[in-house]
């Protein structure tokens, strides 16, 4: 018996795990989600720094100095970033500083080289300022003991540098999903092969490879095999010992050349469900081996996209703890017709652009040009006649 989708997501859900944690280098982190928080072991910055080039001085000292009635004080030490300060800043003194280098004891705030003569043993200072003036305090930007980055967080590059910045190398992240593609048909032949007569070229492997890719996964094997129960459940059976997830396409419809069924019950797969009650993806099939998910999809490039967006991204979600890989549903606004009637829940292609969505009239399963430049579906309820240009419409963003 076919299900709705929402029930096809709820199983797929209920047997999917949160993957594990491990520890990643910063770089190899990017994109990843944060398993806990993360505190910082030093404060930052770790001492009082200069933000310019200039001199430190007590504020007391430079009252009421201007061009007209210059300040002189003594230059008693001339600081780079990276030396450390030991020489305290007296009354009548100043210290020469560069950007980034640590304030000494005593200087209150940080004048300008603008507003002085740049002088090297005494220097004339034309402006006054008060305290705290151009002043860098440690522990500024955050202290130790501070939350640095919160648990949930897809790590982007600003991320990765406040972790530097603490002196951190790595970030606990969930593993990667390790997931397996294989393309069954005596139909298919590899891109770059001569074309016989009868055969068409696999996009399929192609096209998930890279979506799998783009949604985090790493994919261990690329795989086209011939329509032979044996064959793919000796295939199936090794490549679920080492993956998360095994994505096939073709054989899940009633044809006599629809082994996947055979082949996954073959294998000691457990069929969970197959069938879904709409259009296209109607004949997915999916099933458990420990804790091995078996993702099985029609052979139809379009058939093969839906489900997968609609299936796989709730899962990794799951499996990463990543929001940001949920549906995203709204409301839009149809930019043309579409005069087709759906007797049966349809999902089709669109792409949505300054607030209104425009469907192709391509719409076939086995159809890919009109998919590309398309960055969402739209959810066609059951019964629904055509529809025209200004219909509300449901649209989830892929």
């Amino acid at each position: 018996m076919k299900i709705s989708i929402e029930q096809a997501t709820g199983l797929v859900l209920g047997h999917t795990s949160v993957l594990e944690e491990e520890q990643t280098p910063l770089e190899d982190s990017i994109n990843r989600v944060l398993v806990r928080d993360i505190y910082s072991a030093i404060d930052q910055p770790p001492f009082d720094r200069s933000p310019l080039d200039g001199y430190g001085v007590i504020s007391s000292d430079i009252e009421g100095a201007s061009h007209e009635t210059p300040v002189v004080l003594k230059v008693v030490d001339k600081l780079y970033a990276g030396m450390a300060s030991d020489i305290p800043v007296l009354k009548g003194q100043a210290v020469r500083l560069m950007t980034g280098s640590m304030i000494p004891k005593g200087a209150d705030c940080i004048i300008r080289q603008e507003d002085t003569d740049l002088g090297e043993q005494y220097v004339s200072i034309y402006r006054s300022l008060k305290a705290d003036s151009n002043y860098c305090h440690i522990g500024e930007e955050y202290e130790a003991g501070a939350v640095l980055l919160k648990r949930r967080l897809k790590i982007d590059a600003a991320a990765i540098a406040v972790a530097a910045g603490a002196g951190l190398t790595s970030l606990p992240v969930r593993r990667h999903v390790r997931a397996a593609v294989i393309s069954t048909g005596d139909e298919i032949c590899r891109p770059g092969e001569k074309l016989p007569p009868g055969k068409i070229y696999d996009s399929n492997v192609s096209y998930l490879s890279v979506r799998l890719s783009q949604l985090g996964a790493v994919v261990t094997e690329r795989i086209s095999v011939e329509d032979n129960v044996d064959k793919i459940a000796a295939l199936l059976e090794r490549v679920a010992a080492g993956n998360d997830l095994v994505i096939t396409m073709g054989g899940v419809s009633v044809g006599q050349r629809d082994l996947m069924e055979k082949s996954m019950e073959a294998a000691g797969a457990e069929i969970v469900f197959h069938g879904i009650d709409m259009k296209p993806g109607m004949p997915t099939l999916f099933a458990v081996k420990g804790r091995t998910l078996f993702l099985g999809l029609s052979g139809n490039p379009f058939s093969a996209a839906v489900p997968f967006e609609l299936l796989v991204r709730p899962m990794f979600s799951k499996m990463l703890e990543d929001p940001s890989l949920e549906l995203k549903k709204k409301k839009a606004r149809a930019a043309n017709d579409f005069t087709k009637r759906s007797p049966s829940r349809r999902f089709l292609r669109a792409c949505f652009q300054n607030g209104v969505v425009y469907m192709p009239q391509k719409q076939g399963n086995g159809q890919m040009q009109t998919m590309v430049g398309c960055n969402c579906l739209i959810d066609i309820p059951a019964g629904t006649d055509e529809v025209w240009r200004g219909n509300e419409v449901n649209m989830i963003r892929i």
